[in-house]
């Protein structure tokens, strides 16, 4: 795992500088090189994680001199694409998965990205044509962005703040983006929070010669789900899917762990590990668990019962009261504003995690893929109720779904129902933006003023081919939250503290095979009925059927406590002014959060972390 960057403008200050501000991404090890002509250099640091030695130090060089790469994350088939490249007659000089690249890359070019299995972006010049070609994987598991320079050159890098190094950026801030975040409380790609920076997307190729740039996607999720297997010629299918993903995100040359909620899907990965482990003759595996005072976010126990059962060495890591002090930090992370509280709590479980493990196997995507949330009842449910009759629907339940209250304990019921009972009855797309997104195009346009603004999730639903209800939520999903959200937050949170997260439930063979599966298998019994059938092969039913809770931050709390001052400190009018957004939308959502009606912490802790990224970055606007 590492932190890469490069331009075409090099010089070694510059290179160094984009090294230096990657540095907590690849403690282990740094390199820059810049081809002799001139034309490109590129910039490494390295988390060693595969191949310890210096035989897998980057960038690296082909003997021939022709090709040069830069690449972070991994292949986890590499030791089969080897296999394929020596009967070939590639002859190979380390055991690292960079070298196994770069000679794929060499042979077959931008093909290659086809037969990789992991995830990856990377940067890979071929001196000869003066060809740039970058890459990120297909979920969008490690990030990458570009910017466009003077003169038609090109600059990409890890993350925002390193890539802030290069001259000619434009970096003012995007007005666009604003509306975005309000609307997904991360700014979705391509955009980021600067005119001149963009994010590559996930499953995107980007070639770059000679000044003109072409992006092309490579790969899309496409939840056609046609076939209707019985359950349990569904589990025998996937099973084997699930564990290879899990055996293959095991590989490594450190110590490997898991992180463990207690609920489904980190209980079939720690599971499947402990088999793996088992079968090795390895020591039992190391699982860790976040603990709360607040026992509505508390899943120590179920946590522990899993442990118990699969024999894994088991810590707890007991949250702070408050883990705010980690703002600024998170946003120097991200670079630009992130407003989903559970960044924190990442963090603050990579770093304490990081003193024990260097990788960590997390449940993130499961889902997404085995339609795990509450909103997809709500969706097939919504296509029953709208045969309701119009004037009681709207005339009458929606007036009335008005007055259901709402919690800031953790429980979240009553505020689903509301949003099913005023959003059900509008068209598919209108009505999953309306529970996905947390601003409201009404509210946005409030708080910007002008016209009503577009909606980035129901743009995304429209895009989706199958018309199935079902099929157009997991896709929408998996194209917009997972990437955009908990893969955003996982890797930046992580990497702070040099820590690689793998995510075995979005491996791309995997959902090639689920999102083929009818949408009546897939919801067969309930939410993530395939991926629960599959863990009661290695798992109780008591355990697998434990209801979720969700690995959250009790916000409501901290900003009605802890956090209060803070909050109305930083959301003055005039500082909401400064922000470009009327006060007056803001205030009323202070007074409904204070007085108990409205939950509205994720609002008021998204426009609290907008606030403090602009002091911190004020100086950057144009």
């Amino acid at each position: 795992m590492c932190g890469i960057a490069g331009t075409t403008t090099p010089d070694d200050a510059l290179l160094r500088r984009f090294a230096d501000g990657l540095g907590h991404r690849g403690p282990d090890a740094s390199g820059v090189w810049a081809e002799p002509e001139g034309r490109i250099g590129f910039a490494h640091t390295r988390l060693a994680i595969i191949d310890l030695s210096e035989g897998g130090a980057q960038p690296m060089r082909s003997p021939c001199g022709r090709y040069a790469l830069t690449f972070n994350g991994e292949i986890y088939n590499y030791r089969q694409l080897r296999h394929d490249l020596e009967a070939a007659g590639e002859q190979f000089t380390s055991e690292s998965d960079t070298e196994v690249l770069l000679r794929l890359l060499m042979r077959e070019g931008a093909k290659a990205v086809e037969r990789l299995v992991g995830m990856f972006v990377f940067a890979f010049w071929d001196r000869e044509e003066a060809r740039l070609l970058l890459a990120r994987d297909r979920l969008g598991i490690k990030p990458l962005l570009y910017a466009r320079l003077p003169g038609g050159g090109i600059a990409f890098a890890s993350e925002i703040a390193a890539l802030r190094a290069q001259p000619g950026i434009d970096l003012t801030r995007d007005p666009e983006a604003l509306s975005a975040y309000l609307a997904c409380l991360y700014v979705p790609a391509p955009m980021t929070f600067f005119r001149g920076i963009r994010k590559l997307p996930p499953g995107s190729l980007l070639e770059w010669q000679g000044g003109e740039m072409t992006i092309r996607p490579f790969w899309r999720p496409a939840f056609t789900g046609g076939r209707q297997p019985s359950m349990d010629e569904a589990v025998e299918e996937v099973l084997p899917l699930v564990r290879q993903a899990v055996v293959d995100r095991m590989v490594a040359d450190v110590d490997v762990g898991c992180f463990l909620s207690g609920g489904v899907d980190s209980s079939a990965i720690a599971a499947f590990m402990a088999a793996e482990a088992e079968r090795q003759g390895a020591g039992p595996i190391r699982t860790f668990t976040m603990t709360f005072a607040e026992k509505a976010y508390d899943e120590r126990d179920a946590a522990a019962a899993v442990a118990a059962h699969i024999g894994s060495r088991h810590t707890e890591l007991s949250a702070g009261s408050s883990l705010t002090d980690q703002l600024d930090p998170m946003i120097r992370a991200f670079g630009e504003p992130f407003g989903n509280p559970t960044a924190l709590l990442i963090d603050d479980l990579s770093r304490k995690a990081r003193e024990h493990v260097t990788v960590a196997l997390i449940g993130d995507g499961g889902d997404e893929v085995f339609a795990g949330y509450p909103r997809y009842d709500g969706g097939l449910l919504a296509q029953r109720y709208r045969k309701l009759p119009q004037w009681l629907r709207q005339g009458v339940i929606r007036r009335l779904a008005g007055l259901i209250p709402e919690s800031t304990s953790g429980l979240h019921s009553l505020r689903r129902a509301r949003e099913f009972l005023t959003s059900a009855s509008l068209p598919d797309d209108e009505m999953y933006a309306a529970w996905v997104e947390y601003f409201t195009p009404e509210e946005r346009a409030a708080l910007l003023g002008g016209a009503r603004p577009g909606s980035p999730v129901a743009d995304c639903f429209r895009s989706a081919a199958s018309p199935d209800v079902l099929d157009r939520m997991q896709q929408t999903d998996l194209e917009t939250f997972l990437p955009g959200n908990l893969l955003a937050y996982g890797d930046a949170m992580s990497m702070r503290h040099a820590l690689e997260l793998r995510v075995p439930l979005i491996d791309h063979r995997l959902i090639e095979a689920v999102q083929t599966l009818s949408p009546a298998l897939r919801m067969q019994g309930g939410k993530k009925a395939l991926l629960r059938a599959v863990a009661k092969r290695m798992l109780p039913t008591e355990i697998v059927d434990r209801p979720k809770r969700g690995f959250n931050p009790p916000m409501g709390v901290w900003l009605k406590g802890d956090l209060r001052a803070r909050l109305e400190e930083a959301l003055t009018p005039a500082n909401l002014e400064a922000l470009g957004l009327r006060p007056e939308p803001v205030m009323q959502l202070r007074s409904e959060f204070q007085n108990g009606y409205r939950d509205h912490s994720l609002k008021l802790w998204s426009l609290l972390v907008l606030q403090r990224w602009t002091e911190l970055n004020d100086h950057m606007f144009g």
